[in-house]
């Protein structure tokens, strides 16, 4: 029984911890308690949206840790890239010293091969630095996402108490909620717009990349 009773201690300190802060309660589930079953039922699909929200923001967070590791490994081409270039540099040097004019052609087409190479390496990092804003405005947007849902659940839920004419509902200010929601709602536009702009600049570089590649 007392390992039950530390188990549970331990899950009640966790949740709480889990849901200070970024994803905090404005309603107290006490007060809640007070609530009808059929009153608590109609309060499912805000409780649900706060999850959805939650697990679409840690979806983002993936996302985003892929986008950074595929930057560094254009990186790593790219560095690859420079390093063969300088090479054909050298090359066309040595076969300018040789005056060997069959030797020159072949030089000067491996360093022109190599800048194109160069070049394409370039574009693929622009492109992929702005597909790690993407997805960094994509977090923003999941987060304030979270905060949003959890404005709405928030307002759900008082006003089902001032509904079922709680005692405790005093204590809370329903345009406060309503104001609530409207704040975060307009953040969340904010961030949807910065998002959807980055994008599109992500595509168009998407599309000079590709461009570049079948030259």
């Amino acid at each position: 029984m007392r390992k039950i009773i530390i188990s549970l201690a331990i899950l009640v300190i966790f949740y709480s911890s889990a849901n200070a802060g970024l994803f905090g309660d404005d309603v107290d589930l006490a007060d809640l308690s007070q609530l009808s079953p059929d009153a608590l039922e109609t309060l499912k699909n805000t409780e649900f949206n706060v999850f959805m929200a939650k697990v679409k923001h840690a979806g983002a967070k993936v996302l985003e840790n892929k986008a950074s590791e595929d930057l560094k490994t254009s990186n790593l081409t790219l560095n690859s890239k420079k390093l063969h270039l300088k090479s054909a540099e050298a090359d066309v040097k040595e076969a300018q010293a040789t005056k060997d004019q069959r030797q020159i052609e072949s030089a000067d087409t491996a360093l022109r091969q190599a800048k194109k190479a160069y070049e394409r390496s370039e574009m693929l990092i622009e492109w992929k630095k702005m597909e790690v804003d993407v997805q960094i405005a994509s977090v923003k947007k999941a987060k304030i996402a979270v905060a949003l849902a959890e404005a709405e659940r928030d307002l759900a839920r008082v006003s089902a108490l001032i509904e079922q004419n709680v005692a405790l509902t005093r204590k809370y200010n329903l345009s406060d909620f309503k104001a609530k929601v409207a704040k975060k709602h307009k953040e969340y536009e904010k961030a949807l717009s910065t998002e959807a702009k980055k994008t599109a600049e992500a595509k168009k570089l998407n599309a000079a990349y590709e461009k570049m590649s079948k030259q």
